[in-house]
């Protein structure tokens, strides 16, 4: 019944109420439709755009701002609604999203990166029975590796296109049992690996949602991960194995408070196996297990034998020539203007060679520290556990000399689970590194090292400072 006259306090109110909801509704509905949209784009542009192409400043600046700005909405919105109960509608919409954003990448063609390339040329080692670390692909070409000629002759096209091609694999060895599962899905298909990456990012997602669930707060945080254009594009789109690290992780937390030592080890080792570093969350682990000596003994053993079949092969292999691993370790550095600036005055101090060795001692030693320092206190409760995750994650990455936007999921996912918002943010400033490619060919590339690099970190500094102003009932965000 309609009624005139002016309406009461409290009325008003109640109608405010009840139409909040839906005007919030309406606003994630459009950020999760933008970007949907934005991902067709951009795998419909990148993925059919000639190579010589890639590196022109208009191609550059559009990837840029069509990830960064779907992803500040997706933020914004999520934001707006972290207290907001999620009904089947938007559980439905924000399932559906990160799907939608991923599946146009099938069939799309590489998209800038080729890192994809020497996954193909492993996944075909390790699914042949030989060792991955054994051959560079420039021995392979030649037919010195152990890969029969019909199999170098299919796969022919990928391996000459790996870069760096005189260095053997860098990639533990879960990431290369992952490669394998990917060649027997579709040899040397690029498509195989976003089928395994496409997987192992919905099973985080998966976790996400349900530990959000169990703690009492909102899933729709989930989207801050599934439905965030720079994952859906760096990982699904582009093939990067560092998809496979989250999911492990958080199962590992999980069974962390359940006290199941085992099958957090086993869980940790395989996310080793995948990336080295999260070995450094084995002492967050083993103070939240304490004092519960069964289970730290069950993690130990769990983790120090997967470890030694995962990361053991590799670690032998970088004590010889031509290592992949002692490349990286010693000489990659990108997209972190801080790092660059510290490299050149340590150059002008200890001199060429010493001076990058001491540095990059320095950085191990601050990871290391890290790890430990996280470990000082008992988490509190599960969330504080991921928490203290996803913050040695984002320490980790932002000490890397090499700050890859796809690196960002080392803490992302985790930063999703926990309410660790400000992290968040790091998927808008990100994607200023795609900025590199025209300075670089333009031979610019030291404006981008010593000046744009620091510029990505931005979001996650305004984020935290908004986070902690009060709210009009006094809390902190």
């Amino acid at each position: 019944m309609i009624t005139r006259g002016t309406p009461s306090a409290g009325a008003a109110a109640a109608a405010v109420e009840y139409q909040s909801p839906d005007r919030l509704a309406t606003a994630l509905f459009a950020a999760l439709g933008l970007a949907v949209i934005s991902q067709a784009a951009l795998a419909w542009t990148f993925g059919h755009m000639p190579v010589a192409t890639r590196d022109a400043w208009w191609a550059a600046s559009l990837l840029a701002v069509v990830l960064a700005l779907p992803t500040a909405v997706i933020a914004g919105t999520v934001w707006a609604g972290r207290d907001r109960a999620v009904d089947w509608r938007l559980g439905a919409a924000v399932i559906l999203a990160g799907m939608l954003m991923r599946l146009p990448y099938f069939g799309a063609g590489p998209l800038l990166e080729d890192d994809h390339f020497r996954y193909l040329l492993d996944g075909a080692t390790v699914a042949q029975g030989a060792s991955p670390y054994a051959f560079s692909p420039e021995l392979v070409l030649q037919g010195l590796g152990a890969l029969p000629p019909d199999v170098v002759a299919a796969g022919h096209q990928a391996i000459t296109a790996i870069n760096f091609p005189t260095l053997r694999s860098i990639y533990p060895g879960g990431a290369q049992v992952l490669f394998a599962l990917a060649h027997l899905i579709a040899p040397w298909s690029l498509d195989g690996l976003r089928a395994v990456i496409f997987v192992a990012e919905a099973l985080t997602a998966v976790l996400i949602w349900r530990l959000l669930l169990s703690s009492g707060h909102s899933p729709l945080a989930t989207a801050l991960y599934w439905c965030n254009p720079l994952p859906a594009f760096c990982l699904t789109g582009q093939a990067h194995i560092d998809a496979a690290l989250a999911a492990p992780i958080l199962l590992a937390l999980v069974a962390v408070r359940q006290r199941a030592g085992l099958v957090a080890g086993l869980a940790i080792g395989f996310a080793a196996g995948v990336k080295l570093w999260p070995m450094l969350l084995a002492p967050l682990i083993a103070r939240a297990l304490w004092p519960d000596r069964r289970a730290l003994a069950l993690f130990a053993l769990a983790l120090g034998v997967t470890t030694l079949l995962l990361c053991g092969p590799l670690v032998w292999s970088s004590l010889s020539a031509n290592a992949g691993l002692t490349a990286y370790a010693g000489g990659w550095s990108i997209n972190n203007a801080a790092f660059a600036w510290a490299s050149y005055l340590f150059l002008q101090v200890f001199g060429p060679g010493t001076g990058e060795i001491i540095l990059r001692a320095l950085v191990v030693a601050a990871a290391a520290a890290a790890s430990l320092a996280v470990a000082l206190r008992r988490p509190d409760g599960l969330q504080g556990l991921i928490g203290r995750a996803a913050l040695l994650g984002a320490i980790l990455f932002y000490l890397s000399p090499a700050q890859f936007p796809w690196y960002a999921v080392w803490f992302l996912p985790l930063a999703a689970a926990s309410g660790a918002w400000p992290l968040s943010a790091a998927a808008i400033g990100l994607p200023i590194y795609y900025l590199f490619f025209p300075l670089a060919v333009a031979g610019l590339r030291d404006v981008h090292g010593y000046g744009l690099a620091a510029l990505h970190v931005v979001p996650v500094i305004l984020l935290a400072l908004l986070a902690r102003r009060p709210t009009p009932q006094g809390a902190s965000a």
